[in-house]
């Protein structure tokens, strides 16, 4: 009953408020009844009509406070302060609409900058799996205990997990793979499609990629659709059609941005015959436009699990419990938790992985991992560097908008002091300092909003811009990235929450210090209080606008250096051939190893070609590694002296990519099993003997990382090596230098494939490049290859990228944070010299000169600056020991990033503080005294 009474209560208060007009009216009339009442009482008595008048009025003590109280009493009051204070607000800002635009455009920079940060965040970071209801749906991984991660899962696992897991409506498996298109009406091309994207055209992809037509398939199982509760916009999708169907008559569905732009939306396709990795599949059904399911971007075809023995050519596929390669997904049942779900797995997991290899990872003790549903195959935890990433963008974005409230902050302290008069007689009139401080602080969250409205407008436009020109710039194999930046709820809850934060920031300070000089005294010419907080905020800019800069810096010369350094081998002339053959039973391992000698052979005749060997090219061999034991040790992970990469190499591998050797000789050529020798890189060779001759020493190897490696790949384990050869280092892709460390282990004749071949040519790459199609085709017109230069490899790799994209994005919110910087010294030193009018004027009358008031203006300018640079060098000192994980062959502290950035500060700030200095120089001094 209280709460009742309460609540109606406060509805009525609220009533009242929204009611304001009506109800002082019938106040007003009340309280005019109740005066009369009043005196016609008092005259009775006897006393005279003015007396009683007057006696009437002072016994209520006076007509506007009762009025005020009664208003109280029936409405909200801090409802109508609160109206009030915006009212004037909005006239203060309109009366002043150059200072509240530059305002508004500084504070919706900042907010911008974080509004774009979140919602990609969101986009690309937090995305759920498309579907309905994602919240319900839940990956599913396996960390074993040595630490390595599972997230891919055998059919036969799968198999075993869907029907023994109750608390799951339903489980799918997702495959994402790349397959040859053929049967479509002409080829276009892998490499025309590459050529012709964005990527392509500004280099950041291989010019001489495949030159069949490839195609991104989802290979799902049969349940998918169903389970993600997504129906085909036209024809049917799998669940609808049985196995035997499926094998009978096989089928694919296609994406409706695949069909659009491949089939140009005509509705024939449903029926239409195709060939996926030479195999005919038949169209029967349309996804809907934009639909991803459980990756990020849109595949061209939807593949049933069914029908992978077809495509791959392989009838075991199936049944292989060892061929891990489908990610698991499941829907939790209505009344289940992933916690649940995940106790549950684990129990099904000790029971699947004993019908593993024992000799393989997969049946070793793991632990279930099972989180919300998301495209990452892993949970984010896992991703130490990309959550290293998303911190250090954030704090960009947050420095950027410390900036941007620091420049409003100085503005509105510098403005605060035209106002002195204003805020004097508010005071005079009875208004408190706290109300003062509410007033000013309404302003400013005002100011906050309006600037929060033109940043979500302008985040938005530039994400969609942004999210199209990436999409299209992929080439069309790749599918279509999908990233949703459109607005929602936590989006416009974060920019609300952003913007009244930052109003409040930026006002706070200087709206206690306006009301305290408004308090203290009145002076036409500003107080030391207000100059050192002033000056501390000109500093914050220029030191947090410093560290952003030079961050830029160091990432620009970083990529620019990874790129100029010599990488210890021939990269210009050397041209990587990848073979790829079709999925057809005749392509025994045999055969393809019959082709690739012929080919070698074909290839070597080319005109120009100085040398062709077989192996992976430098940058590649990063991806294996072996622990080392010396002499006949047995090397084991308790006991090595070095974890090192390792390569296969043929015996010419040196010479054909000019890798001398420092010591030594190569492999020797003979029939058979090559010889149990090794070659290590100078840096390998130093870390195992220091300053000894490792020429002639055994170690001993074991490979370390079994995730890297399939049942039939070469691993270094068994004999004793004899070290044969030091050879000087080659770069990797490695920041860290730790890609120079290799062992070269001989290459058996009999294991050439996959690897690709390493092509060296004495003419231009490109006459090379347009001469190997021909070459393959005189071998088998079938074959698909793809080629590019170690060069073109080297500045394609994804660390090399990455460098480039950070050193792209810390410069332009580099940039930014210096124009707001620069913004805020400009509009700074602009209002100190309006306020100064009066200063300068006696300081001329008493003969100052022109470079005198100009000196001092400048000095009194630059001094925070100068302040503001030094704090900011020892800060970008602290930000670049945290970027150097992303930095190649540059020292932490960097004196060209440094020293550079600092002197084109300290010119700019000065360029920017020398205009409204100049006219601090003109003005006359009659008109200055009698200013104010």
């Amino acid at each position: 009953m209280l709460r009742t009474a309460a609540m109606r209560e406060w509805v009525s208060r609220m009533w009242g408020t929204l009611r304001e007009n009506r109800s002082d009216s019938d106040l007003s009339d009340e309280l005019r009844s109740h005066l009369d009442l009043a005196e016609e009482a008092a005259r009775r008595r006897g006393t005279a009509p003015d007396v009683a008048a007057r006696a009437t009025r002072l016994q209520i003590g006076g007509a506007a406070q009762t009025m005020d109280a009664l208003r109280d009493q029936r409405g909200l009051p801090w409802l109508d302060d609160v109206a009030r204070d915006l009212r004037y607000a909005v006239r203060m800002m309109s009366r002043n609409p150059g200072f509240t635009s530059v305002a508004v455009l500084a504070l919706a920079l900042g907010i911008g900058a974080n509004t774009a940060v979140f919602t990609a965040y969101k986009a690309m970071v937090l995305r759920p799996l498309d579907g309905r209801d994602p919240g319900a749906m839940v990956n599913l991984a396996l960390m074993r205990q040595s630490g390595a991660a599972d997230f891919t899962f055998s059919y036969p696992d799968y198999q075993a997990y869907r029907d023994a897991i109750h608390s799951f409506s339903g489980l799918i498996a997702f495959l994402p793979e790349h397959m040859t298109l053929s049967d479509v009406g002409g080829t276009v091309s892998q490499r025309t499609s590459t050529r012709e994207s964005g990527l392509g055209r500004l280099g950041l992809l291989s010019s001489g990629a495949s030159n069949a037509e490839f195609a991104s398939v989802f290979v799902v199982s049969e349940n998918y659709f169903h389970v993600l509760g997504v129906a085909a916009v036209q024809g049917r999708t799998f669940e609808s059609i049985g196995t035997s169907e499926l094998l009978a008559s096989p089928s694919v569905l296609i994406s409706e941005n695949c069909w659009q732009r491949r089939f140009e939306g005509n509705p024939a396709v449903l029926g239409q015959t195709i060939r996926l990795n030479g195999a005919a599949v038949t169209i029967v059904g349309i996804t809907p436009r934009d639909f991803v399911g459980t990756g990020v971007a849109v595949p061209d075809f939807w593949l049933p699990l069914t029908l992978e023995p077809l495509v791959h050519a392989d009838d075991n596929w199936l049944r292989d419990r060892e061929n891990q390669r489908c990610r698991l997904f499941g829907r939790l049942a209505s009344s289940a938790s992933i916690s649940e779900a995940q106790a549950e797995m684990t129990v099904v997991a000790d029971r699947v992985r004993s019908l593993h290899d024992p000799r393989s990872e997969s049946a070793k003790p793991a632990t279930v991992l099972a989180w919300p549903g998301s495209p990452f195959p892993l949970p984010l935890t896992q991703y130490r560097g990309l959550t290293l990433t998303i911190l250090l963008i954030m704090a960009a974005a947050a420095m950027v908008l410390v900036v941007a409230c620091a420049n409003v902050a100085s503005l509105q302290l510098a403005r605060a002091r035209s106002r002195q008069s204003e805020l004097l007689t508010r005071l005079s009139l009875g208004a408190s300092r706290q109300r003062l401080i509410r007033q000013l602080l309404t302003e400013s969250a005002l100011l906050g909003l309006l600037a929060g409205v033109v940043a979500l407008f302008f985040a938005w436009a530039f994400l969609r811009v942004a999210v199209t020109a990436f999409a299209g710039a992929l080439p069309a194999g790749e599918g279509a990235l999908v990233f949703h930046v459109t607005p929602d709820l936590a989006v416009f809850a974060y920019v609300f929450a952003t913007s009244l934060g930052a109003g409040v920031l930026f006002g706070l300070a200087p709206a206690l210090e306006s009301s305290r000089s408004a308090i203290s005294s009145r002076t036409s010419t500003s107080p030391a209080g207000s100059r050192r907080l002033q000056d501390i905020l000109v500093g914050a800019q220029v030191s947090l606008s410093m560290v952003l800069l030079i961050a830029g810096s160091l990432l620009i010369r970083s990529a620019i250096h990874s790129l100029k350094m010599d990488p210890g081998y021939d990269s210009r002339h050397v041209v990587d051939l990848d073979v790829r053959f079709p999925e057809a039973a005749k392509y025994t391992a045999e055969h393809r190893t019959a082709l690739v000698r012929e080919l070698r052979t074909r290839l070597a005749e080319l005109p120009g070609v100085a040398a062709v060997t077989i192996a992976r090219p430098p940058a590649a061999n990063i991806v294996r590694t072996a622990a080392v034991s010396i002499g006949e040790e047995q090397s084991s992970r308790r006991d090595v002296h070095a974890l090192l990469y390792y390569a296969w190499v043929e015996d010419n591998y040196f010479q054909a990519l000019s890798i001398p050797l420092l010591l030594g000789r190569t492999f020797r050529v003979g029939g058979g099993q090559p010889e149990p020798a090794l070659i290590l890189s100078e840096s390998a060779a130093t870390l195992l003997w220091p300053g000894q001759n490792a020429v002639g020493r055994s170690v001993r190897l074991a490979a370390v990382d079994e995730r890297a490696h399939k049942t039939s790949d070469l691993v270094p384990d068994g004999p004793t090596y004899e070290v044969i050869g030091v050879a000087r280092d080659t770069r990797g892709v490695e920041f860290d230098g730790s890609g120079s460390k290799q062992v070269y282990l001989p290459l058996p004749s009999d294991r050439m494939q996959p690897r690709p071949i390493l092509i060296r040519t004495q003419s231009d790459p490109a006459e090379l490049l347009r001469a190997i199609d021909p070459a393959i085709a005189s071998v088998d017109p079938a074959l698909m290859a793809s080629a590019s230069t170690l060069e073109d490899m080297l500045r394609q790799s994804a660390p090399f990228i990455v460098s480039s994209l950070a050193a792209a994005v810390a410069s332009a919110v580099g940039l930014l944070g210096l124009l707001l910087a620069l913004m805020g010294i400009y509009g700074t030193v602009s209002y100190i010299v309006v306020m100064r009018t009066r200063e300068v004027g006696i300081r001329m009358a008493l003969g100052a000169q022109r470079r005198e008031i100009l000196g001092l203006v400048l000095r009194e300018s630059t001094r925070p600056v100068i302040a503001g640079v030094l704090l900011g060098m020892v800060l970008a000192v602290g930000a670049s020991y945290l970027l150097r994980g992303f930095l190649f062959g540059l020292n932490t502290v960097d004196g060209v990033s440094f020293v550079g950035v600092s002197l084109l500060f300290l010119v700019v700030a000065l360029l920017a503080a020398y205009p409204p200095s100049r006219r601090a120089t003109r003005v006359d001094p009659m008109v200055a005294l009698r200013y104010e």
